[in-house]
């Protein structure tokens, strides 16, 4: 009898809830077709009407806007668990922020755990082009609030569930549109033309320590401000052919600042999302592949230095909402490692061999894979809490002993400017900044009132050591004497060397009088070039009729009798092509940070001529010389077409095939000749270089087709640097290098190394390699090769000049400490020389 009353009351409070809320409606029934159907895709205004239908028809789940992406969409997220716990919803976040900052005793922290919930974050659709994920999270948020089965219970009672629909808005419309404009005709497969964040792109997920895109802000301070979750899933849909999904263990190396158990604790997840696929008779399940545990900067990887559970999977798919059926000669015979694609192996246990493929094959993955999250999650709930503070304890201890005990910023920098940028980054990730109320000793260094510091005795702990120590790349061999294995990423990114800021590393404990959560102090406004800041001052001045020059030595001068050079408000135009860069919208993000002003242009501008009636200079972001010619041919597959779709090629629509082609190099020919200016980064050097007879070479011979910093038909190169931090020797007294140091750190992934024509006057070299101690952070190999070498060139010809960046000075809004380089070129090209 007990049992048939309880299950009378449940069924009273149900239809209760029904009455009150209303049926909660399928995802068919409000969008009309069923998300992963062929050849249909959502956008967000879609997308957000049903999560909004949802709050109102459930009391499983609560919707809040938390930011607006950078085209002005509003950004949610959906907390999905039982009535009872959303009622208690601020408690359960105290909780957890409490045990993730450490903030409790240990006996505090086993009844917080006892009592606290599970918090869990899913995200969809950062990579726009990978569009299952948000097709799957109306699927995914229906179950959760209808599902009545026990374990989908637990799931509620014991987990919280931030669910993000769509963390990028402004993406998901210019893909699904995009799509929408091109299904059922011959180019239903083409590549998007425009980036999918306003400046990134792609690089959206790679901006998670730099915190320079407005979405980044705001899914972080959900993150390491306000929530804290436990487990943090990124998903995202490009693992290596045939594979249907990848999931952790991640492959080698491993970072040493994250700590051991956060990684067996995604190890755990990794081990249950399989057995789940296994359970579920779902094959092509692969691990240790790739996708490494060095890396900082990444949605998934970020989380893991905050002691959080950064989970990263990549499904399959094909091309949009386009099915594929795949026949056995399509499926090679091993992945890129060696592993064979048709045999189990300990990593690959159930081979996928071939067979239709569809969208809504992939969501059916992605909600395995979510469900074996929230079955741990919710099985070890109070395990998953009190590890939070454990980890968090275990690092206040640890950074209590020194070995660092601190890091210290003097308010003294070259630039304060960065530094102050820098701080805020760290701060508001989480990172403890304290400020020194008086005067301090460590060693034999004293340090005046105001100094900033880092303690190491913190909960993030990790993070902060990750960002301001050099990353020393290991030594991993296949076998004994075998080839070094090369970084799958980049592999340095220290923060204070990128940015060019003095960070003092302190080993010892010293006694300070430290206020705490320092408030950074905000750089005024100022004329000294060593100052980023000095360009939106200049910006500011120019805009409003003022006279601004600068002297021979680089003063920044408003009296032009002091002046060498008058500068102007910049006539600068920026080569977008068809083909998606990456690299040109990090251009226009410092370009907007700094308030220059510039034009797009596009293949047709170059190629109408007369450039230099409405341009002074033209820049070329990192592209290669022969996509800047030709682009994508017309008739030809768009040069992303993957291995595994060769049988079914991209077709790009025809009115954006094509390049600047030999007209627009004539073109640029003149605008140079005619004192025109042109500024070239990282591969966009060769065009210039093939085009123009320069006095400079570049001495670094490339192989093949197409990557960063690679021309076509010669060998390999000798230098090899995936991502790192090289030493530069600049000349100051150029007024390319004017406010910067002679010795300084730049940002390489391979570029190009230049020399000067025997006895060539026209050629100045701006900076160059530095000849001993090359590497600074991350890894290289064959440095001999570039030792002295150029590595910023200013060539003349005719009556104008070119600018060879063989690095990106922008690279990702992330080395500061090189933006002047690139600042000074646009305003120089600009620029009347009075003396």
């Amino acid at each position: 009898m007990g049992i048939r009353v309880a299950s009378y009351a449940t069924s009273y409070l149900l239809t209760a809830a029904l009455l009150a809320f209303g049926a909660v409606p399928t995802p068919k029934e409000h969008f009309g077709f069923d998300p992963g159907d062929d050849y249909k895709l959502a956008d967000h205004a879609q997308m957000t009407a049903y999560f909004e239908k949802l709050a109102k028809s459930s009391d499983r789940i609560r919707l809040v806007e938390f930011g607006r992406s950078a085209y002005g969409k509003p950004m949610h997220v959906a907390f999905i668990s039982s009535p009872e716990n959303l009622a208690q919803l601020k408690k359960f976040q105290d909780i957890s922020r409490r045990l993730a900052l450490g903030q409790a005793t240990k006996e505090e922290a086993t009844k917080l755990a006892r009592e606290g919930k599970a918090i869990v974050w899913i995200d969809s659709g950062l990579h726009a082009t990978e569009v299952a994920p948000v097709q799957q999270a109306p699927h995914l948020a229906y179950r959760m609030l209808t599902d009545e089965s026990p374990e989908f219970q637990r799931f509620r009672d014991k987990v919280i569930l931030m669910q993000v629909p769509v963390i990028n808005p402004d993406g998901l419309d210019v893909v699904a549109h995009w799509y929408q404009s091109n299904a059922g005709t011959p180019y239903a497969r083409a590549g998007v033309t425009k980036l999918y964040q306003k400046y990134a792109g792609h690089d959206n997920n790679r901006d998670w320590f730099m915190l320079n895109l407005e979405e980044t802000r705001h899914v972080s301070k959900l993150l390491f401000q306000d929530w804290f979750p436990q487990i943090v899933y990124n998903q995202h849909q490009a693992p290596p052919f045939p594979a249907r999904i990848f999931v952790p263990p991640y492959a080698e190396p491993l970072n040493p600042n994250i700590p051991a158990a956060v990684m067996e604790g995604i190890h755990q997840i990794g081990a249950t999302m399989k057995e789940r696929f296994a359970r579920e008779d779902k094959p092509g399940v692969l691990s240790y592949w790739g996708f490494d545990g060095w890396w900082n900067g990444g949605l998934r990887s970020a989380p893991a230095f905050h002691n959080m559970h950064g989970i990263l999977t990549e499904t399959a798919g094909f091309s949009y909402a386009e099915p594929r059926d795949y026949e056995k000669a399509d499926i090679p015979e091993r992945f890129a490692n060696g592993i064979p694609t048709k045999e189990p192996s300990i990593f690959y246990q159930r081979p996928w061999l071939g067979g239709k493929w569809t969208l809504r094959d992939a969501i059916e993955y992605m909600l395995t894979a979510d469900f074996a999250i929230l079955d741990l999650a919710s099985t070890r709930s109070e395990q998953f809490l009190y590890k939070a503070w454990e980890t968090a304890n275990h690092n206040i201890e640890l950074g209590k002993k020194g070995g660092p005990y601190a890091y210290v910023v003097p308010m003294q920098q070259w630039d304060y400017s960065s530094a102050a940028e820098m701080l805020k980054r760290l701060v508001f990730v989480g990172v403890q900044v304290e400020r020194a109320r008086t005067e301090f000793r460590s060693g034999e260094k004293t340090y005046p009132a105001g100094t900033y510091v880092m303690r190491t005795a913190q909960p993030f702990r990790g993070y902060l050591m990750d960002l301001l120590d050099p990353q020393k790349y290991p030594e991993i061999r296949e076998g004994v004497n075998g080839p070094v294995k090369k970084p799958y990423d980049i592999a340095g990114w220290t923060l204070s060397m990128q940015m060019g800021v003095q960070v003092d590393r302190i080993e010892d404990v010293f006694q300070a009088n430290l206020e705490p959560n320092a408030t950074i102090l905000q750089a005024p406004p100022s004329m000294d070039h060593k100052e980023n800041s000095s360009f939106v001052t200049t910006a500011e001045l120019l805009e409003g009729g003022n006279d601004v020059g600068w002297a021979a030595d680089g003063k920044i001068v408003t009296d032009l009798t002091e002046a060498t050079y008058q500068l102007k408000k910049p006539r600068l135009a920026l080569y977008e092509p068809w083909v998606v860069n990456m690299d040109l919208g990090w251009t226009q993000w410092v370009l907007d940070t700094y308030k220059v002003p510039y034009t797009m242009i596009h293949n047709e501008d170059l190629q109408a001529g007369n450039l230099r009636d409405k341009f002074d200079t033209i820049l070329f972001a990192a592209q290669s010389a022969d996509s800047i010619m030709h682009g994508i041919r017309a008739g030809m597959p768009d040069a992303g077409t993957s291995s595994s779709s060769r049988r079914a090629p991209a077709l790009q629509r025809p009115e954006f095939t094509g390049g600047i082609g030999a007209k627009g190099a004539a073109a640029l020919d003149e605008f140079v000749q005619t004192g025109g200016t042109m500024i070239t980064f990282g591969a966009a050097t060769g065009l210039p270089l093939q085009i123009m007879p320069l006095g400079v070479r570049n001495t670094l011979l490339r192989n093949a087709t197409g990557g960063e910093g690679e021309e076509p038909g010669a060998t390999a190169t000798p230098f090899l640097c995936p991502g790192s931090l090289l030493r530069i020797t600049v000349d100051p007294k150029h007024p390319i290098g004017f406010g910067m140091p002679e010795e300084a750190i730049a940002f390489s992934s391979g570029g190009e190394a230049f020399d000067m024509n025997q006895g060539d006057k026209a050629v100045n070299m701006v900076a160059r390699y530095a000849k001993t101690k090359l590497l600074a952070s991350g890894w290289i190999s064959g440095e001999r090769a570039v030792l002295g070498k150029g590595l910023l060139a200013e060539a003349r010809y005719g009556k104008g000049r070119v600018i060879l960046f063989g690095f990106r000075p922008q690279h990702r809004g992330q080395p500061f400490g090189t933006f002047k380089l690139l600042l000074n070129a646009i305003y120089w090209g600009s620029a009347k020389q009075l003396k």
